[in-house]
């Protein structure tokens, strides 16, 4: 007689990760990880990466690990938000991969949506997509914000996004080998420290797509994204606009095939983008002085961005 103990058969490994990387943010990490912990059940895991954090975040990770053993906790010591992620993607046990920001919360029935969209055959080509984004601000924002601003909503459709537009990074799922196959997130692009550059999300869907791949809308996935009062000034906004600019040179550049054509490209840019900066300038105080901010604010908005466009230009030459 057997009387052995009876094989305990291996769970099967999760096909959802659910990722958070973040870096100094342990006042808001815990509101991000209980929001999410909830919708996790047993096909998914929580992985936390922790981004050379310098404050309490290593300590609140570790605690979220031992308490629930579907979190797991790496240590990412490179800084900047797209090696984070990649390294999310690398370490990842699920097939697909949802990106959740450490100060945004998931909404009740987030994950269900993702789980849904996943298992459904029309969606087989999907290799990205998101859901919508609502601000969360944590002091009334100024008057040139307007009720669109930091929000993304493109209707209640599950559709797929053109040619151009993606989903954001703070509420983004990607199929772990596609994006792996096509080199990940750009590190050149990206939040790292205090460079605000941005725009990789957008960067590597355009990558997926030329490799065949589709980019999705799904409506139902909701999170609360908060907008921190020190994003609001006029000098963050400023800098975040002029960055914004040069991520969107980079990707343009980079998109380009041929060494000529994106000289020709860059030298024309070069020559326009001084008589477009003196108009948004001055329309931009001839706005103001009538009295309307937010509209003078979005024309001295774009007055940065095309400033950060040029500047790019002027750094990259082939």
């Amino acid at each position: 007689m057997d009387t052995s103990a009876p094989a305990i058969p291996e769970q099967a490994p999760p096909s959802i990760t659910v990722a958070i990387c973040t870096h100094n943010r342990a006042r808001v990490l815990g509101d991000a990880v209980r929001s999410a912990l909830p919708q996790l059940g047993n096909d998914a895991e929580l992985l936390l990466v922790d981004n050379a954090s310098t404050d309490d975040t290593a300590s609140l990770a570790r605690q979220c690990a031992e308490a629930d053993p579907r979190v797991r906790v790496l240590n990412h010591s490179q800084l900047g938000i797209s090696h984070a992620r990649n390294r999310a993607l690398t370490e990842a046990r699920g097939s697909f991969v949802i990106f959740l920001d450490d100060d945004a919360t998931a909404r009740p029935g987030w994950l269900e949506a993702y789980r849904q969209f996943f298992g459904d055959p029309a969606f087989s080509r999907a290799a990205a997509v998101g859901g919508r984004v609502y601000p969360r601000y944590d002091a009334p924002p100024p008057a040139w914000v307007g009720p669109q601003e930091n929000r993304l909503d493109r209707g209640d459709r599950v559709a797929p996004f053109d040619q151009r537009g993606a989903p954001w990074a703070c509420n983004l799922a990607v199929l772990r080998e596609a994006a792996l196959r096509c080199g990940g997130f750009n590190p050149a692009l990206g939040r790292r420290g205090r460079s605000l550059m941005s725009a990789e999300e957008t960067e590597l869907c355009l990558r997926l797509r030329q490799a065949g791949h589709e980019v999705w809308w799904l409506p139902h996935a909701e999170i609360d994204h908060l907008v921190a009062a020190e994003r609001l000034t006029v000098r963050c906004l400023l800098r975040g606009m002029f960055c914004l600019g040069r991520s969107s040179a980079l990707i343009r550049l980079q998109m380009m095939r041929g060494l000529w054509r994106r000289l020709a490209f860059r030298g024309l840019r070069l020559l326009v983008t001084p008589p477009h900066l003196l108009f948004y300038v001055l329309a931009g105080g001839a706005v103001l002085v009538c009295g309307r901010i937010p509209p003078a604010a979005r024309l001295f908005f774009r007055a940065a961005r095309a400033a950060g466009y040029a500047y790019q230009l002027t750094l990259s030459c082939t």
